[in-house]
């Protein structure tokens, strides 16, 4: 998969799981493409806006590198009922929900989607859970 696909699958996830783990030093308001649906006219949204529209219906937590000034603007920008972690030596980068995993070189940024020339791959998750995959794939308790 490009990068380019990873706003896309952000968005299916988003829309057809019940929790989905966003993991990335750096994370940006990117535009995220949900799949065909008859809830949204408009299927492409930045990424907190597709998160405040779903609230009740996807539980998402956000882990990014604590310090990190970036990450301030989309700290502002996700609803209160987002759980937001900082992790001081965080470089992994992947997209967590139940049934799939992405996983790959990306940012969860404008140049990590469509500028730089990343790996993306996306893969079933052997545990069947986001918490099962973040503790233990990466060590992550939340």
């Amino acid at each position: 998969m490009t990068s380019d696909g990873l706003s896309t699958y952000i968005g299916y996830a988003l829309y057809s799981s019940d929790e989905v783990a966003l993991v990335s030093p750096w994370i940006s308001d990117i535009t995220v493409k949900l799949p065909v649906n008859d809830e949204f006219d408009d299927r492409r949204m930045l990424l907190s806006e597709a998160i405040r529209k779903l609230e009740g219906d996807t539980r998402v937590t956000v882990l990014i590198r604590s310090g990190e000034e970036h990450n301030n603007y989309i700290r502002g920008e996700l609803s209160e009922t987002v759980q937001v972690h900082s992790i001081h030596d965080l470089h992994a980068k992947c997209v967590v929900a139940p049934e799939h995993v992405y996983t790959g070189s990306a940012n969860i940024t404008r140049g990590g989607l469509h500028i730089n020339r990343e790996l993306c791959q996306i893969n079933e998750n052997p545990y069947d859970s986001v918490s099962g995959y973040l503790r233990e794939e990466l060590e992550l308790y939340y």
